[in-house]
């Protein structure tokens, strides 16, 4: 895996598990063992689900 992509995976990963921590659902451990793809749809879950129903509206 190159540098530039592996960098990219570590950022996301810290973005995504200093948010979830943040709210205090989980902790360092819980995050630590998910996926980047679970912390994803985690973070979506959390702090999207306000969003979603918005854009699904017919005008």
């Amino acid at each position: 895996m190159s540098k530039l992509l592996k960098n990219a995976l570590e950022k996301e990963r810290k973005h995504y598990s200093e948010k979830l921590m943040s709210i205090g659902v989980y902790n360092r451990d819980n995050l630590q063992r998910m996926t980047i793809t679970e912390l994803r749809n985690e973070y979506f879950y959390f702090f999207r689900k306000n969003k979603a129903p918005s854009q699904n509206k017919i005008f």
